[in-house]
C-alpha cells in the first residue's frame, strides 16, 4: 500500500467517525422503558430502546414532536 493510499484511507475512516457522531449523537441519559410524553406512558420496545440509545419518546409521541418542531419552525 503506498503512503498516499494510507492516507486516503485514515482520512476516509476519520470522515466516516465524524458523519456517525453527527448522525447517532451519544446519549446524555438512560433510554426509558416508559415514554415520558405527556399523557402517553406507553412501553418504548426493546428494539427502539437499542436502536436509538437514550431515547426518551415512543414513535408516536417522537413524530408528534417533530411535526411541532417543523411547524414552529416554518412561521418562524
Amino acid at each position: 500500500m503506498t503512503p498516499e493510499d494510507r492516507a486516503q484511507e485514515l482520512e476516509l475512516a476519520e470522515y466516516q467517525r465524524n458523519q456517525d457522531k453527527a448522525i447517532m449523537p451519544k446519549p446524555v441519559r438512560e433510554s426509558a422503558k416508559w415514554c415520558t410524553g405527556p399523557g402517553c406512558g406507553e412501553r418504548i420496545p426493546d428494539a427502539r430502546r437499542q436502536a436509538v440509545p437514550g431515547v426518551q419518546l415512543c414513535v408516536g409521541c417522537q413524530m408528534a414532536n417533530e411535526k411541532e418542531k417543523a411547524r414552529h419552525a416554518s412561521a418562524d
